[in-house]
């Protein structure tokens, strides 16, 4: 994905592509207002909600997004969100988005947080937060009826934006106005500059009632409408719907104190949720996520896919929290001097073609290249990541209860167990006594969540890995960024590199491994001769991370397993989905687990998704990639293997 190129007509930027103009030349501040927010009634209606969703066509230079925060925040409470859901297939470059800030003064602070937090032009969805969470921004790079048919919302008021219908057909098909309509709250509403008999039929047959309103500037008509029912569509996986969830006191446990159990009560903490944390050990981050580094790396594919697509948007998100945390405290944890993944010189090469990253974001660099950005002669290609960089995990961790603030309860307590009685959770300890009772339980307690009676069905492990703290050498002084390959190394860090990680399944054990230090350190040597000193003395930390079967992450709600054995039972004969009810799943209850060696990048968009879903919000990341997630894909998954 390569972004757009413009022109610049007296001040106005133009497509060459499109032939057309981004704004009216007249004024687009005032295009926006008139054709936008007046004709869908805003900001009237949206200060009868405590959240309104509004979705775009064509976020172009995103002036219709940043005067529309700038009347959110001058006309709501610090208690209302707006979600502005926009889609774009050529993204205006960051510099193009700056010059144009730099015509209309009083949006000129807006546009500057947006550029800081403005995502690198890679497809899927990016979630942006402004304004301390009261306004969330989903930005979508992506084919119009592709992101539109992706999508897990219903939307409150849309601006059918994008260039003329007669210069960019695809926008305005009829295809894409049914799924408009589809995905159109009841009551719901739409507007647009132009007054097409395409358009306006095509919107009609969708369902919308039209009507024509004047137009802006040069333009004597607009349509504007709205929908006043909801037709009945066939949904492909019934199996992935999820039920409304709603809370009184807006009060959840989360069982686990590491990473992910962090990240969804931070999520949830800045939607107003009050957050028990619970764990076994006397502090938080006792396990994996209480390692001294850890590497930022999304996982790449040699050619584009689900899991790399949720990969490298997850990576765009963390980066963007991780900055966020490390505003916030004096204390270093987040060092971001880049980092290079050394791997097969073909393999590498087709990322990148396949892909096509900016080469600001993504680059394949040859042997002088990684050289000049590592600080040492590896004599390999390879990838380098120019926003990456390492984190201490721990300290991570205090960080994040820190700025969850009084919102945020820990309690040490061995949970044995959860049972559902009477419309709540109640959580067990190794006494068969009741710790507490809630509505809403999380389980960020790795692959110890399979010891709870409703989820022993779920197939993830602990794998074993032993990290090794070695001395600096003459050689490894001089690494500058994080280095990755058979083994990771990081720059040095009070005298030391932290090499890590083994990765042992089917073993637990706590000890130290002589071996695995050994392997650790041949790891790297075998990357750089004579790097690291094999014989000196070695100190190490040994912790398990959750894998699950399929090595993708598990977050999203639980399925009731029993209801599912039955409704699906007959899943393998491959009846149309019309035949299914909707997925049947335990009230209140989430997992966020096996995150294995890549948690630094899922656990915060996990930890948003699980969030949403409670909260009922539009969601960060695609429908498919929510599905890809969820932990009823192992029962789904067998059932349609299954022959009785």
């Amino acid at each position: 994905m390569k972004y757009a190129q413009l022109e610049w007509n007296n001040g106005t930027p133009y497509s060459p592509e499109f032939g057309d103009v981004y704004y009216s030349e007249n004024s687009g501040i005032e295009e926006t207002l008139h054709v936008f927010l007046r004709q869908n009634q805003l900001p009237q209606r949206w200060q009868q909600d405590e959240r309104f969703v509004i979705a775009e066509t064509g976020f172009g230079t995103g002036l219709n997004f940043i005067v529309t925060m700038k009347m959110w925040l001058q006309s709501t409470t610090d208690q209302a969100c707006l979600h502005f859901i926009s889609i774009e297939k050529h993204p205006v470059a960051p510099l193009d988005l700056s010059r144009l800030a730099r015509q209309w003064p009083e949006l000129e602070p807006y546009y500057a947080e947006l550029i800081k937090l403005y995502p690198p032009p890679v497809p899927g969805m990016h979630l942006l937060e402004f304004a301390g969470g009261r306004i969330r921004l989903h930005l979508i790079f992506d084919e119009i009826d592709h992101a539109l048919e992706r999508i897990n919302f219903k939307v409150d008021a849309w601006y059918l934006d994008g260039f003329a219908p007669s210069r960019n057909p695809a926008m305005w098909s009829d295809r894409v106005f049914e799924l408009i309509a589809r995905f159109t709250a009841v009551g719901g509403s739409f507007a647009t500059y132009t007054a097409s008999g395409a358009v306006r039929r095509g919107l009609t047959e969708a369902g919308f009632v039209v009507q024509k309103a004047a137009g802006f500037g040069n333009k004597r008509d607009m349509l504007c409408g709205f929908i006043f029912e909801q037709r009945c569509y066939v949904v492909d996986q019934p199996w992935y719907i999820l039920p409304d969830f709603s809370s009184q006191d807006k009060h959840a446990a989360i069982i686990g104190a590491g990473l992910a159990g962090l990240a969804v009560a931070w999520a949830l903490i800045k939607r107003g949720w009050k957050i028990t944390l619970l764990d076994r050990h006397a502090g938080i981050a006792g396990e994996a996520s209480g390692n001294p580094a850890g590497v930022l790396m999304p996982r790449l594919s040699r050619h584009e896919s689900l899991d790399s697509r949720f990969y490298i948007n997850a990576y765009v998100y963390a980066m963007h929290c991780l900055d966020d945390l490390q505003m916030a405290v004096d204390d270093p944890f987040w060092f971001k001097a880049g980092s290079v993944l050394v791997e097969q010189a073909d393999k590498m090469k087709q990322m990148c073609d396949s892909h096509q990253f900016p080469e600001d974001f993504i680059s394949y660099v040859d042997s002088d290249a990684t050289k000049k950005v590592t600080g040492v002669d590896l004599n390999r290609d390879a990838l380098f990541f120019a926003g990456a960089g390492w984190v201490n995990v721990k300290r991570l961790c205090n960080v994040v209860s820190r700025v969850c603030g009084d919102a945020l309860t820990y309690r040490q307590a061995e949970v044995a167990d959860i049972r559902f009685n009477h419309g709540a959770w109640q959580v067990i300890d190794q006494h068969n006594d009741t710790v507490l009772t809630t509505e809403c339980i999380v389980l960020a307690n790795g692959a110890s969540a399979r010891q709870f009676s409703v989820l022993q069905w779920l197939p993830v492990e602990p794998v074993r890995g032993q990290l090794t703290l070695a001395p600096q050498s003459d050689k490894s002084r001089n690494i500058k960024c994080a280095i990755s390959a058979e083994r990771y190394i990081t720059p040095v860090y009070g005298g030391r590199h932290i090499v890590g990680a083994s990765y042992r399944r089917c073993d637990q054990s706590a000890a130290l491994s002589a071996s695995e230090q050994q392997e650790n350190i041949n790891g790297i040597n075998r990357l750089v001769p004579e790097m690291l000193d094999s014989h000196s003395e070695l100190s190490g930390r040994v912790a398990c991370r959750a894998v699950a079967i399929d090595r993708v992450p598990v977050a999203g709600a639980v399925p009731n397993a029993e209801a599912f054995e039955k409704d699906y039972r007959d899943l393998h004969h491959g009846k149309p989905a019309g035949h299914y009810p909707a997925g049947t799943y335990l009230p209140g209850l989430y997992l966020s687990t096996a995150h294995g060696s890549r948690g630094l990048a899922s656990c915060f968009i996990s930890g948003g998704l699980i969030a949403a879903m409670i909260s009922g919000e539009p969601m960060p990341v695609d429908k498919d990639v929510v599905d890809y997630l969820s932990p009823a894909r192992f029962i789904i998954r067998r059932l349609k293997r299954s022959r009785g």
